[in-house]
């Protein structure tokens, strides 16, 4: 197995040689030969940008060096690094650097743009390894930003019509699964299942999943569901290519632990699993 950094080199290099092309997750994934379950969280982590700002930030940085230091035609360069036409390739310019490519050729000169990387931030976890069981769970689906307006609502309607079914216990536990990247998805096609634990395979009004039996890292995180995205990038960036853990292809889901209606945001905990051979 070629280590994270090779692979991920190795998708870096193949995105630089083909700024011309649409590249779609799959295709990326297959490239760097890693799960396009966890494909999206290993770059970011690794670039400290999410992988569509980075491959963005490439094209513009390439057309600008093209203007200055070649003769070619704007429209032709603004093909060169993926835009269908000059006129986006004008606008998008134009809004990153406050000035136009034909001003750029005439001048050189160009304002510094040092936003696309955000503060690397690390959080304190319990790290544990488990064997998480075979757990059948009703589950409802919502799209949108998760933990926006469109997941919260989906949460209290399917809590309130589980408790009204008789389906909420002393032992109910609480899962999330987020199925798509919020950098790549368009925001109202994202896919986020509420999931409650249940103790039987035949609920009338209820969609029902397995979530499989399986072996994870488990970090247990103490904080905001808000600073969940940045705790992402830490494990992914600190553990999983650091360790070079191999990841299995099922998607990570969140446990959470306390009720977030009676808890102080700084007091939350959520478990992490992460699947792993």
């Amino acid at each position: 197995m070629k280590s994270y950094l090779e692979n991920i080199n190795n998708v870096l290099s193949y995105i630089d040689a083909h700024l011309d092309e649409e590249h779609s997750l799959d295709k990326l994934s297959q490239k760097a030969h890693l799960s396009k379950f966890h494909f999206h969280r290993i770059m970011k982590a690794h670039l400290n940008e999410s992988l569509a700002s980075y491959i963005n930030r490439i094209r513009m940085e390439t057309a600008i060096k093209l203007i200055r230091y070649s003769d070619q035609p704007i429209k032709e360069i603004a093909y060169n690094v993926g835009y269908q036409t000059a006129a986006a390739f004008n606008k998008s310019f134009k809004k990153l650097y406050n000035t136009t490519p034909m001003d750029l050729r005439k001048n050189k000169f160009i304002n510094s743009v040092d936003g696309h990387k955000k503060e690397v931030r690390r959080f304190e976890f319990i790290v544990t390894e488990k064997t998480f069981p075979s757990t059948q769970v009703i589950y409802q689906q919502s799209k949108g930003t998760v933990g926006g307006k469109e997941t919260a609502e989906s949460w209290d309607s399917f809590f309130h019509k589980a408790e009204k079914n008789g389906l909420i216990n002393f032992d109910t536990k609480f899962y999330g699964i987020n199925w798509d990247d919020p950098e790549i998805t368009e925001t109202s096609k994202i896919r986020y299942d509420a999931c409650i634990s249940v103790n039987t395979s035949t609920v009338e009004s209820f969609s029902v999943r397995t979530i499989r039996k399986g072996k994870h890292l488990c970090f247990l995180y103490k904080g905001d569901y808000q600073n969940l995205s940045d705790v992402y990038d830490c494990i992914f960036r600190e553990w999983i290519i650091t360790k070079e853990i191999e990841l299995r292809e099922v998607p990570v889901f969140e446990h959470y632990i306390n009720n977030k209606k009676f808890t102080n945001k700084d007091e939350l905990l959520t478990e992490i699993y992460i699947p792993i051979k």
